[in-house]
């Protein structure tokens, strides 16, 4: 066996020269990896390759890749011949990385300390629709940063959420570039765009510009100049993600404190739809990486993967979002296989939905063009938000006491279990949110412990319907009405600032008594009588209550129903 190794490597050293062997030893040794591109062999696939190097284009049989050491050693093995590239973090020094005196946020790129500072700087300067999260730290200590952008940013709503996050490929900074853009035009279009207005009204908006700061400054924290693809430890982090395919440890390395951090943070938020920018094409790139399978909801991933491409192609210079793809978009797996990628995580094990889009064929382009790419994707950009308001949301609730479940909700024949494509409502809220193109579906609710339910929903275009599903408890009669007396009701967002909305749960129509109560036992506000229904909703203005716990009763000649809630500062 040791000579048979022997052999391969004295191989491998015949077909590559000594400066390339040179080179990136060196690349290795002060960056941790390298960039080597080679001819694919007949005899390997692109999926079988995948598993030795971290594959970052293809074009014909020419194949351009990523190592660290240990996968630098085991390509070895396979005898390939291979060439050293130049990273594209060291083909130049930005031309602002000398300056002493910048004119504006946007004639350089931001050191680390000048990104939290507008990162900060963006919250407290609009604190009433932005909020700034700390989603974990990388290996290094340094910050992992998102910006909540909602018209009620300190509450969690029941709104669709989206999540929209780049460069966690650290040598990749078009799209940092365009978020931190994003995140300016947002906050100061609040009020003077009606169109950005009802996105931030309608959705809460997460942005995280850089996810891999310990790649991005490789070298200095005032410096992207030898920016890495990997994090500290030499871990590309998009390979680094349980896979639904191939594992918990799809790339034989432990999850990242980068990676760990993301996955903490995107489970507790349940996004609808999420997006993740890269560099080094011009693509949308849409669910699966890791299967030829295709996605139940294939054809929606195509059309708003279109969307978004057709936007940049009309807004961006000619030949823009033509590479490697003429019409902008592609399937995952039918591109190249990955595996441990962010994306599949996302759609598989969160059930939620998350394209990769490329958005620059230059990973760091020179500053003075990211303008042209800011012009090109800002319509795409909100176009791509948009796409979180065509669907269906609303509430999962148990008919008898009102009380918000988690339920699974599917399209019969549509679905597929081994593919996680149905949806989850959240246990606390019952709050949940299907996209979906426009047309009629029949939905499934299943929940344990409940009676299946089926609903039939018309969505029509560009719209978002809401609906609320009432589960009957498999203990109810054979009619499905258990016998329920006396007023109930759901509060259906709660803490609240403005607006607090119930929702009754009514066998019969009758009138109801409503009183607000502060912790003193005070009365605070009463409506005598209000006639209720089953599923009739009432909405209470609370602007003449101070912050503070409160509780509401609702109460008639059977009984009384008692919520708390709590009011928060507008």
């Amino acid at each position: 066996m040791r000579h048979t190794l022997f052999l391969i490597f004295i191989f491998c050293l015949r077909t590559v020269s000594a400066q390339d062997t040179a080179k990136i030893e060196e690349y290795l040794n002060l960056r941790g990896e390298a960039i080597i591109a080679f001819d694919r062999p007949a005899s390997l696939s692109l999926d079988q390759l995948s598993a030795y190097v971290s594959i970052d284009a293809v074009k014909g049989k020419e194949i351009t890749a990523y190592v660290n050491r240990k996968q630098y050693e085991r390509f070895l093995s396979l005898g390939i011949p291979f060439r050293v590239l130049v990273p594209p973090s060291l083909s130049f020094v930005p031309d602002t990385h000398l300056k002493s005196i910048r004119e504006t946020y946007w004639d350089h790129y931001p050191s680390y300390a000048e990104y939290l500072q507008r990162m900060q700087s963006s919250a407290s300067g609009s604190p009433f629709i932005s909020r700034l999260d700390t989603i974990g730290y990388t290996v290094k200590g340094k910050l992992l940063l998102a910006l909540k952008i909602s018209d009620s940013v300190n509450m969690e709503e029941s709104e669709p959420r989206v999540f929209l996050t780049s460069s966690i490929h650290g040598d990749e900074l078009t799209g940092c570039m365009l978020m931190l853009h994003l995140i300016d035009s947002l906050l100061t279009g609040y009020s003077t765009s009606p169109h950005i207005k009802r996105l931030i009204d309608n959705l809460e908006i997460y942005i995280n510009p850089l996810a891999n700061p310990d790649g991005t400054f490789k070298i200095s924290d005032t410096t992207v100049y030898g920016a890495t693809r990997f994090n500290a430890n030499a871990i590309d982090l998009n390979r680094n993600f349980p896979d639904p395919a191939a594992g918990e440890h799809p790339d034989g390395n432990q999850w990242q404190m980068e990676t760990q951090s993301m996955m903490r943070y995107m489970q507790g938020k349940h996004f609808a739809l999420s997006a993740n920018f890269h560099g080094g094409a011009e693509v949308v790139n849409y669910p699966w990486d890791t299967w030829y399978e295709r996605h139940p909801d294939d054809i929606w991933f195509h059309q708003i993967s279109l969307r978004y491409a057709d936007s940049a192609h009309r807004y961006g210079p000619p030949g823009y979002f033509t590479s490697p793809y003429v019409s902008g978009v592609t399937n995952g797996y039918d591109w190249y296989r990955i595996t441990g990628g962010r994306q599949d995580y996302v759609t598989w094990f969160l059930r939620g939905r998350e394209v990769t889009i490329e958005v620059s064929t230059i990973k760091i382009p020179d500053i003075s063009l990211i303008p042209v790419y800011w012009n090109s994707n800002f319509r795409s950009l909100l176009g791509y938000l948009e796409e979180a308001l065509r669907g269906i949301q609303g509430f999962v609730f148990d008919s008898l006491t009102g009380k918000p479940l988690r339920a699974l909700l599917s399209i019969p024949g549509h679905d597929v279990a081994s593919t996680n494509s149905a949806v989850e409502s959240d246990s606390l809220s019952g709050y949940f949110v299907r996209l979906l193109p426009p047309g009629e579906y029949t939905f499934r609710a299943e929940a344990a412990g409940y009676k299946d339910r089926l609903l039939n929903v018309a969505i029509p275009p560009d719209s978002m319907v809401r609906i609320s599903v009432f589960m009957v408890p498999d203990s109810a009669d054979s009619s499905g009405n258990p016998d329920q007396s006396g007023p109930c009701f759901a509060i259906l967002q709660n803490p609240v600032a403005e607006d607090l909305k119930i929702q009754f749960f009514m066998q019969s129509a009758g009138s109801l008594r409503i009183r607000i109560f502060d912790v003193q036992g005070n009365i605070r506000f009463e409506i005598p009588s209000v006639r209720a229904a089953r599923e009739d909703q009432l909405i209470i203005n609370l602007r003449g209550l101070e912050p503070g716990v409160y509780l509401i009763t609702a109460s008639d000649r059977k009984g009384k129903c008692s919520k708390k809630f709590i009011k928060m500062a507008q």
